[in-house]
């Protein structure tokens, strides 16, 4: 279990690196803002995966919150950035594709790693938090896509920041609502968090 949880780690760290390759390719930066930007993307990067190792001593919805940044992120970007056509009925074909990837790379391992759907899964009520994770990032999401992006050549990476930050932002609450709605649900979370500690370290 543990190297899976390290391996995990550094796909996480992987997915910041190739989300900020797939937007600069969209981009127009002088060789001086190219490495700017690349020392920044490295350092979230590192940033991403010391978090992800001490997850353990940091509160339960961490590791949710990590891999849906990273790797569901990843998803998003990919779903963007596929080929479409204009028109109302593509644009939506679009936004379900990026959500189906967002939730394809990044709700399905959050599923397997993350210790409060692991909680919610063994206490019965994992399908209620799914769906009040995922009805708040989706909330997130369409009231980021109402923010006006200006057309430049920076215009790429505001909308991707701006429907990850709406994203990540819906996911809180969601979590905040989660726990208020089924805290009844969870006898016992800190003993559980503890043991899934002692698990982790073995």
């Amino acid at each position: 279990m543990r190297w899976a949880g390290q391996l995990l780690g550094w796909w996480l760290g992987l997915a910041v690196f190739l989300q900020a390759l797939l937007l600069v390719a969209d981009a127009s930066l002088s060789p001086m803002q190219l490495a700017q930007y690349l020392t920044g993307t490295i350092c979230i990067m590192l940033l991403i995966i010391y978090f992800w190792r001490s997850r353990l001593h940091l509160n339960s919805h961490v590791d949710m919150l990590l891999i849906m940044f990273a790797s569901g992120g990843l998803g998003m970007q990919l779903g963007m950035t596929m080929p479409g056509h204009a028109g109302h009925v593509a644009h939506i074909v679009a936004w379900w594709r990026m959500c189906a990837w967002m939730f394809a790379l990044g709700l399905v391992p959050a599923i397997a790693f993350s210790r409060c759907l692991r909680t919610a899964r063994r206490n019965g009520y994992l399908l209620w938090a799914l769906l009040i994770d995922s009805s708040a990032m989706l909330g997130g999401m369409w009231a980021a896509v109402h923010v006006e992006i200006v057309h430049s050549d920076w215009a790429a990476m505001s909308r991707h920041f701006t429907m990850l930050g709406g994203m990540m932002l819906g996911m809180i609450v969601g979590m905040w609502i989660r726990s208020i709605a089924l805290s009844a649900h969870a006898p016992g979370s800190e003993k559980v968090h503890e043991a899934e500690r002692r698990m982790w370290n073995a």
